[in-house]
């Protein structure tokens, strides 16, 4: 496992409520002021990479709508507001169908606020 999964792992603050079973859910996590995201990003103040927001998503949808194969890309992304240590960040995942191609609908939001949303597009015919 590695040490960015397990990191969020830890960083889970609530279990996962499924809204739809199999199709979606979400769950909040609260990444604090030493969380390995923030090494150099940056230094004297931190801020939750894009990156990190992406594979909170992704480990979101591979551990409750499989099967999530492999992600082919990240599309419609957009990242409204920095986010920050101890913020409450709540993600949501959503499987779906678009214009053929089967895609993870993330959104992240800190009190009600939307501050990130993309399409993890999953290649379905690949598996991990």
């Amino acid at each position: 496992m590695s040490k960015m999964r397990k990191a969020l792992l830890n960083c889970q603050m609530t279990d996962a409520v499924m809204i739809e079973e199999g199709i979606e859910v979400r769950q909040s996590y609260c990444l604090p002021a030493d969380f390995i995201g923030f090494s150099g990003h940056f230094p004297g103040h931190p801020i939750v990479p894009a990156v990190v927001q992406i594979f909170m998503a992704q480990l979101l949808a591979e551990q409750h709508l499989p099967p999530v194969a492999v992600i082919s890309c990240v599309e419609r992304s957009k990242f409204h507001r920095q986010l920050k240590p101890n913020d409450i960040i709540d993600v949501r995942c959503k499987r779906k169908q678009v214009r053929g191609k089967t895609v993870i609908d993330a959104r992240l939001e800190v009190d009600e606020e939307l501050v990130a949303s993309f399409w993890l597009v999953i290649d379905v015919g690949v598996v991990a």
